[in-house]
């Protein structure tokens, strides 16, 4: 189950190509810097030097999910489970990308908030079927992009009541 290993280095890089990718993608529709997103009244649980390292912390993000999706397909486990996986894993990016359009270009908060519930359910589907099958790097890597989600959706939730 080590994804470093060299039988599966290639998987491995796949992911972590595919992580960069959707990072970018993720990042397209952003508009944080428009008089709007700037004008929104935030909750004290988000301060503003949290703010300024979302960037980074989407990356991390990203990175570790590509990293746990390459621990989960080096796992010894069928072919069937580990495409459930990919789709779960690809769920999510979907779902990442629709919060972020729905939040900075739309200016839906709530949509956006029922999007990050939505994400993070998904997650605690990822985090328990990895977690069920015993592939700790897998769980150890999904489980940021978890707490992240279940913070931003409360955030979110606070945002739209705030304005």
């Amino acid at each position: 189950m080590n994804p470093f290993q060299r039988t599966h280095l290639r998987t491995t890089l796949l992911c972590l190509l595919v992580a960069v990718i959707a990072l970018f993608l993720a990042q397209l529709p952003n508009d944080t810097q428009s008089e709007w997103f700037r004008s929104l009244v935030r909750p004290e649980i988000l301060p503003r030097t949290v703010e300024k390292k979302i960037g980074l912390i989407w990356t991390t993000i990203f990175m570790l999910a590509g990293l746990g999706t390459a621990a989960s397909l080096a796992s010894n486990q069928p072919i069937k489970w580990k495409a459930q996986q990919v789709g779960l894993i690809l769920g999510a990016l979907v779902l990442n990308m629709s919060y972020t359009f729905c939040f900075t270009y739309l200016h839906y908060l709530w949509l956006s908030t029922g999007i990050a519930v939505t994400l993070a359910l998904l997650l605690v589907v990822l985090v328990s079927t990895v977690a069920w099958q015993k592939i700790w790097l897998s769980v150890c890597c999904h489980l940021p992009h978890l707490g992240w989600v279940c913070f931003a959706s409360y955030v979110t939730a606070q945002m739209a009541q705030l304005n």
